[in-house]
């Protein structure tokens, strides 16, 4: 390989701004999916949300479930696809073989599973860099196939997951046998010694894991849409599809917001469906968010991408999102230090509207570091370590600059 086709990030003030600006505003909805997985001690009910009797968690939890829940891992899903196309198309300007470029690819998926080995155990068993990065290993198969075998593919994919939906729709079921109670399902938040939840949290992890081929597979469905999108540079140029984009988000979030309704009026209580009906409002909430997802991206791009360069607003979620990896993991870890009984042992003492705040807290002040990192042009720690780890120098290659290596 020489100097000019050694793999190099790309330097950030090159980057598109739609997509790390949609990276910044999507961490707050993770944020407030993630939470809840963080308390024990409260029976779960439809959505494997917390029951209660105070109207304040339950429009909390009809807010999220609105706008936020089955929508926010989409729309990463889909711009982890777009990220990878990019990387392809960026690798093969500089005049890299697609052998190289393969095994820059697979190197960085196999990164990811490690990173969210150690997310999974010290942190969060509900990670999602371990699943994205196998996930991304199948992408490396398909990232150059055709566009009829991604439709299909995606199609199918899509299939998945509105089936996988149903699952979220099995509390009904699970209250004929006794209940569950969060926590229950995930032993690992309600451990009262950090070394318990670690052996806890790295077997749940393992589970998820072992399950992605059919629990995870759904979110190939967005993620093929990522790359359709890079392939086609409408996140670069959006200008350039205004028409197209104002329908997808006109329609996408539409749809939407019809499709999570009736989960957020039985969230409300405003309805009680039965046990057999549970599955198909989680499903049809689940199908219509890979949808809303859509319509996020395509509304964001609009507001975006007017510029080559975000204005001042965009800059502010840009900064976050050009260090997505880094905010993902700091809510994990703020949110163990706040919840867990080893820790400050909130899990059990606050309701969901409580925990909602602490989520949006967590990631105001993420988005503050962000930006301070930006005013001195300096990436995320993690994303500093994986890039260390993705880009490094092999034995007879020039190291790539430091103004390139700046950035993913």
């Amino acid at each position: 390989m020489t100097e000019s086709t050694i793999a190099a990030p790309t330097p950030r003030l090159k980057r598109a701004a739609a997509p790390d600006v949609a990276r910044g505003l999507v961490l707050i909805g993770i944020a407030l999916a993630n939470v809840p997985f963080f308390l024990f001690g409260t029976e779960l009910g439809i959505a494997l949300k917390p029951i209660s009797d105070d109207p304040t968690d339950q429009w909390t939890n009809a807010f999220v479930a609105m706008l936020f829940d089955n929508r926010s891992y989409p729309l990463f899903a889909l711009l982890f696809g777009y990220g990878m196309t990019q990387l392809m198309t960026r690798e093969y300007a500089r005049g890299a073989s697609w052998e190289d470029t393969r095994r820059l690819l697979i190197r960085r998926n196999l990164w990811l599973i490690a990173f969210g080995a150690a997310h999974g155990a010290l942190l969060f068993f509900g990670d999602i860099l371990g699943p994205y990065g196998l996930l991304g290993l199948a992408l490396v198969l398909l990232i150059r196939a055709s566009g009829k075998v991604l439709a299909v593919v995606g199609w199918i994919c899509f299939g998945m997951l509105v089936l996988i939906g149903a699952f979220e729709g099995l509390s009904g079921l699970f209250g004929e046998v006794g209940g569950m109670t969060t926590g229950a399902p995930f032993g690992s938040a309600a451990a009262d010694s950090f070394g318990w939840a670690v052996l806890l949290r790295a077997g749940e992890w393992f589970v998820q894991m072992i399950g992605m081929p059919f629990g995870g597979i759904g979110l190939l469905a967005p993620m093929i849409l990522g790359m359709w999108l890079a392939r086609n540079h409408v996140l670069e140029n959006p200008t350039r599809h205004l028409r197209r984009l104002g329908i997808a988000a006109g329609v996408g979030i539409t749809v939407s917001l019809l499709g999570a309704l009736p989960l957020a009026l039985a969230l409300l209580g405003a309805w009680s469906p039965s046990i057999w009906v549970e599955p198909l409002v989680t499903m049809l909430h689940a199908g219509t968010g890979a949808l809303g997802a859509v319509g996020y991206v395509a509304l964001i791009a609009i507001l975006a991408g007017r510029r080559e360069t975000p204005g001042p607003i965009g800059r502010i979620f840009a900064a976050l999102g050009q260090r997505s990896l880094s905010g993902y993991l700091t809510q994990s870890l703020v949110f163990v230090i706040v919840f867990a009984p080893y820790a400050v042992g909130l899990g059990d003492q606050v309701g969901i509207a409580e925990a909602s705040q602490i989520a949006v807290i967590t990631w105001l002040g993420t988005l503050i570091v962000a930006n301070l990192l930006a005013a001195v042009d300096k990436p995320g720690p993690a994303e500093w370590l994986l890039r260390k780890l993705v880009y490094r120098p092999r034995r007879g290659t020039v190291t790539p600059s430091s103004e390139a290596s700046t950035a993913t």
